[in-house]
């Protein structure tokens, strides 16, 4: 079990755009940005302040000022700029990486490598949570390559025993350096627990929780001002048939296919989730007075594609001005209820006229 889940931990892929879009979301990502922008111009200040003075030799002096003028420009970077790309986050690391080990090699000195140390931890946080085990890992890695090399230089220099002092080193800061690892596994198991509990385990798609969740935000940031919200309510026809003839195996088939045939459906930007059962719901946008992007009846067209077990759909769809989720004391949630209520009666009028049809109710 334990095997099972560090493997699952290590191949799963890095989503950087999600874990961003977790600050996002939560209107935190500008502030988050300014944090790091500001950690990172302070190492360059301490760095400029303590180090710079301390450096013995010329070359170990440009080493320094040159990881001064890397950490400004990442400081720039993170307090002006937009947030960075997962290749520039990458870049941010690894020329961090780079600078540290050649400033602290070049002048072995307990000085810099305290600070060298320090500054490596930062980064190990930075990777926790915006990066995967791989990264973090390879980070790992370099440091104690980083030690190894600090820790051989000192023996040679105090005529100590090279192996014995390297691997007593390497043995006192092991731990420290690797707990990151533990803490990012951690995180990932909470992080995996968190998207189970706002998701429909059956189909992928968001569950009753996760739409409430995502809708202030996405009404919020994906709207114009003068934009109507859609929501429509897709109800499965006849599909208790599907279950007593084909069993409930088939029956999911049935729910996932048609969970997938509604995403292709819908454009990418929309909210689409299963409430429960056969029913499901999209948010999305649309020009006052004109459909969105895709027409009404392409859901129901793609859900009704010829397949081994055939099935239809009624659709029923409301909308309502964007403004009216802007209005003073009105809870997004609240009045999202309402509107999928709304459509679910127009949903059931298209079912008593026989499915396989769209109605469309104004709000």
């Amino acid at each position: 079990m334990f095997g099972r889940l560090v493997r699952e931990w290590w191949s799963a892929p890095v989503d950087y755009d999600a874990q961003v879009q977790y600050f996002t979301k939560r209107a935190m990502s500008g502030a988050v940005q300014v944090l790091i922008g500001l950690g990172t111009g302070l190492d360059a200040v301490i760095c400029a302040v303590i180090l710079l003075p301390s450096a013995s030799t010329l070359a170990s002096r440009i080493a320094v000022a040159v990881f001064v003028a890397l950490q400004v420009f990442w400081a720039w970077v993170w307090c002006f700029r937009s947030w960075p790309s997962r290749r520039m986050s990458l870049a941010f690391v690894i020329s961090a990486d780079v600078a540290i080990t050649v400033m602290v090699l070049l002048d072995p000195s307990w000085v810099l490598a305290s600070f060298g140390f320090s500054f490596f931890t930062m980064l190990s946080v930075f990777l926790i949570f915006f990066d995967g085990p791989k990264a973090l890992a390879g980070h790992i890695v370099w440091i104690l390559a980083t030690t190894a090399a600090f820790a051989a230089q000192v023996a040679v220099a105090a005529q100590l025993d090279v192996v014995d002092f390297t691997a007593m080193t390497l043995a006192s800061v092991a731990l420290v350096v690797g707990t990151p690892l533990g803490i990012q596994a951690s995180i990932w198991a909470l992080r995996n627990d968190a998207n189970e509990s706002v998701t429909d385990p059956l189909t992928g798609l968001l569950n009753r929780r996760g739409l409430h969740m995502q809708v202030g935000t996405f009404v919020r940031d994906a709207a114009t001002s003068n934009s109507d919200v859609i929501v429509m309510v897709v109800d499965l026809d006849r599909f208790k048939d599907v279950n007593d003839r084909f069993g409930h195996t088939v029956g999911d088939a049935v729910l996932v296919r048609s969970a997938w045939r509604i995403k292709s459906a819908v454009r990418g930007s929309a909210l689409v989730a299963r409430l429960g059962g056969e029913e499901f719901v999209i948010v999305d946008f649309a020009e006052p007075g004109s459909r969105p992007d895709w027409d009404f009846d392409r859901v129901r067209r793609a859900i009704a594609a010829p397949t081994d077990y055939a099935i239809t759909a009624s659709v029923g769809v409301v909308s309502v001005a964007v403004a009216s989720f802007a209005a003073p004391k009105v809870d997004p949630v609240v009045l999202l209820d309402t509107l999928i209520e709304r459509a679910d009666h127009s949903m059931f009028n298209a079912k008593r006229d026989g499915g396989d049809a769209t109605a469309q109710l104004p709000a």
